[in-house]
């Protein structure tokens, strides 16, 4: 069932730092090889402040600039969730820069704001990315972490948020904020993701028609897609590349021409 509702030293330490990334970045990428998109799928270094954080970069074929996409893995503590390299190469084969950037693996949110916006900070340095078109992706906790990051101001035309519960308050998170949310918004749970080990208990489902009503009572109402029961544990269906991608990849190309 689908649902649509509602100084000169510091300069040349610049030029030297962005020469050693992208020295690393081709090596990555050259040691990596090619993705089903006929582009390159490589290791990068997007920060090392407060510590040093990789991700995987997908690239299409050809020079760009490309529209882009940050995808922002679920999982707490040194469980990651979701499918960040396989979504991030998904993302290549569809037309797009895909990042997944992996956050601190605290249980603790305290730094994972932090941990996206430097991975943002990354994808709008590359100079094959398209500044003006870019979108960002999250599952679980990193759903909760695009909404916060959307509604914070990030620099994007459209988000994707995935089975997301409800952080504690205390990590900075509140449907309140919908209210600063401008961007087309796709919001994907699964019918019976209503509590699991995955999700320690919480209700997603719930957590996601609060989250459309936030957003359409704050006057921009998103696209709600609740998926037939998947499994036993509709929080898995995100675990892969799957039937819901189609949708993911209609909304991406129309907010991101």
């Amino acid at each position: 069932m689908s649902m649509p509702t509602r100084s000169v030293h510091a300069g040349r330490l610049s030029q030297v730092h962005q020469l050693a990334r992208t020295v690393f970045l081709a090596l990555t990428l050259m040691s990596a090889g090619g993705n089903a998109s006929g582009g390159e799928v490589g290791e990068v270094v997007y920060t090392t402040t407060p510590e040093t954080l990789r991700g995987t970069l997908c690239q299409p074929a050809g020079a760009g600039p490309f529209p882009a996409v940050l995808y922002n893995h679920g999982g707490v503590g040194n469980i990651i969730g979701g499918a960040p390299k396989e979504t991030c190469a998904a993302l290549a084969a569809a037309g797009f820069v895909g990042f997944a950037p992996i956050r601190r693996l605290t249980r603790s949110t305290a730094g994972h704001p932090e941990d996206v916006q430097a991975g943002l900070d990354y994808l709008l340095r590359l100079d094959n990315v398209d500044r003006k078109r870019i979108a960002i992706v999250g599952y679980s906790r990193g759903g909760a972490l695009t909404f916060m990051a959307v509604a914070r101001g990030a620099p994007v035309k459209a988000a994707v948020i995935m089975a997301t519960a409800a952080p504690p308050p205390q990590s900075g998170f509140s449907f309140d904020d919908a209210v600063n949310i401008r961007v087309p918004v796709l919001l994907l749970v699964a019918e019976n993701d209503t509590g699991s080990r995955k999700t320690m208990g919480q209700n997603t489902f719930d957590s996601m028609q609060r989250m459309s009503a936030a957003l359409t009572k704050a006057g921009n109402p998103p696209r709600l897609i609740v998926y037939p029961p998947y499994g036993a544990d509709g929080h898995e269906m995100f675990f892969e590349i799957g039937a819901y991608w189609k949708d993911v990849v209609e909304f991406l190309k129309k907010h991101l021409q």
